[in-house]
């Protein structure tokens, strides 16, 4: 039977549902495409596209494969700077972060990502890197890995969720001033999501700043916007409550002020 090949809307149609983060059905596509690629190129993207979608639906024996495949194609090592981008973020996703760390590391120390046609990929594996390291509790770390990615990009595609893994980082320090100053950046930066959440860090800064009123204000805000992908309604209600006892604690009912 005639080999047609593989045309470019099938990869992109592969790709959308990858996007929409339909793995299952974009790796079926990327499979039956695979046999029929002809050119390199082709054959790069289903690789990609097979070691993206095998990875979040964590089949490593598949994802381990195909890169395999893709060391016997050229320029190995800038596919293999995709190919740690794409598993360090999935495994800071389900909770992997010292494996997600180790791959950042090898990759940031090979030759690749110093030549500056790679820097916005070193931009995304120093943002990984940080993320890895608030997981890993390693606060410190943490922010020297995402003033290194600032130190490229300094106003860059991820610097929405940097900011408020920022916040985290001076949470966990007890330096709420400037967790709330980071969290409250990202209320003007047009992620409806993003800025809820940020709202949560920032009451939550107020209330470590002896702010209660203003954390009630905020925790108020965020109830109308509920329910919301990052937000656990159970934390919110603990927040309120926190800061009601503290308004108690100040001005006890039935005594005189």
């Amino acid at each position: 039977m005639h080999n047609a090949g593989v045309t470019e809307r099938e990869i992109q149609a592969a790709i959308d549902l990858s996007a929409q983060r339909d793995f299952s059905t974009s790796l079926a596509l990327y499979q039956g495409m695979l046999p029929r690629a002809k050119t390199t190129l082709d054959r790069m993207k289903i690789l990609f596209g097979i070691i993206t979608c095998s990875t979040w639906l964590k089949l490593d024996a598949i994802a381990e494969n195909a890169v395999q495949e893709l060391k016997q194609l050229p320029d190995f090592e800038v596919s293999r700077a995709f190919v740690v981008t794409t598993q360090a973020a999935a495994y800071i996703d389900f909770g992997r972060a010292q494996e997600a760390l180790e791959l950042i590391d090898i990759n940031l120390s090979s030759e690749v990502l110093q030549r500056d046609d790679f820097r916005d990929w070193k931009y995304e594996h120093l943002f990984l890197k940080g993320r890895s390291l608030v997981q890993l509790a390693r606060y410190d770390e943490a922010l020297c890995a995402f003033d290194s990615a600032r130190g490229i990009e300094p106003d860059g595609k991820f610097e929405t969720l940097m900011l408020i893994e920022r916040s985290n980082c001076f949470i966990a320090f007890g330096r709420y001033g400037e967790a709330h100053d980071a969290a409250s950046q990202v209320l003007a930066r047009g992620d409806a999501e993003m800025a809820t959440l940020a709202m949560q860090y920032m009451a939550e800064c107020d209330l470590g700043l002896g702010r209660a009123s203003d954390a009630l204000k905020l925790y108020a805000e965020i109830e109308t916007r509920l329910p919301s992908s990052l937000i656990q309604e159970e934390r919110i209600q603990t927040g309120i409550k926190n800061a009601m006892a503290y308004l108690e604690k100040l001005h006890p009912q039935g005594k005189p002020s």
